[in-house]
């Protein structure tokens, strides 16, 4: 009797521990993006995080980014309440980073339930540095003396605009009209209203233009707030403080009589 008592409890010991422990919580990360582990800069990772519990509620979703440039940083760190399934879509914006040809960046994402339990999970992502700028033909920025043609841009989306009637924040780079200007003569001056800088660089290699060559090229430059004397052939960097956006080439600048033709032909490359 006694030796059956043991075996039963032997059987019941060992069924307990080869069963399988159920996770107080559980959380997937998934890639809803078919770009790979090797991204270019200012682009969107889609992830789609999935996180349950089967007896606690989850009470937070947290997420931090850790690259050898600008060490942890938050990304976002979300409370929910009443719920132990939670669906979540990110947008991961990529940076542009300048130490590195290649950055390597990792994303831990932990949730959080009210049991006090947590549970991370890590992916990681190479960002290539050195790509080739996005190129934008055939721009026509018209004179500042035009008011019903495009005479600035928005650099954002490469946009034309009426420097005149545009909301001032979007004004980055106009045709600059002086006070005392000569009646349908071409002022050959860029200004912006956005704080653009304008660094002239006609040694540029604009055909092989890269991300990181457009930033070194910006950073070694003398910058400045406005831009004069501009001809055709000019090539022209612009950015924001120390951060480069892109770089102008002139390809050719009509001053006609009047001025309701007088322009600037265009090619513009950005990051």
């Amino acid at each position: 009797m006694k030796k059956a008592l043991i075996l039963i409890t032997g059987l019941l010991l060992l069924f307990s521990a080869c069963k399988e422990k159920t996770s107080p919580v559980n959380l997937f990360i998934t890639r809803a993006d078919d770009y790979g582990n090797e991204v270019s800069h200012s682009m969107y990772i889609l992830f789609h995080i999935h996180a349950f519990s089967a007896d606690d509620q989850i009470t937070r979703l947290e997420c931090s980014s850790f690259d050898s440039e600008n060490g942890v940083e938050q990304v976002f760190d979300t409370l929910f309440a009443n719920t132990k399934d939670v669906e979540y879509d990110y947008a991961h914006y990529t940076k542009y980073y300048t130490t590195s040809e290649n950055m390597d960046v990792k994303l831990s994402f932990t949730v959080h339930t009210s049991g006090g339990d947590q549970l991370t999970q890590v992916i990681h992502y190479r960002v290539k540095g050195n790509v080739l700028l996005v190129p934008y033909e055939n721009i026509i920025l018209y004179s500042g003396e035009q008011s019903t043609k495009p005479n600035g841009l928005s650099l954002e989306w490469v946009n034309p605009i009426i420097a005149q009637t545009a909301d001032s924040t979007t004004v980055d780079i106009y045709d600059y009209r002086p006070v005392d200007a000569t009646p349908g003569v071409l002022s050959h001056e860029w200004r912006s209203r956005t704080d653009i800088k304008f660094v002239r660089y006609n040694d540029f290699n604009f055909p092989a233009a890269t991300v990181k060559y457009l930033q070194d090229s910006y950073l070694a430059g003398n910058k400045y707030s406005s831009l004069g004397n501009i001809s055709t052939g000019d090539i022209i960097l612009v950015g924001r403080g120390n951060n480069s956006i892109g770089v102008f080439q002139i390809q050719a600048i009509h001053d006609e009589e009047g001025f309701e033709n007088d322009r600037y032909e265009l090619t513009f490359k950005k990051k």
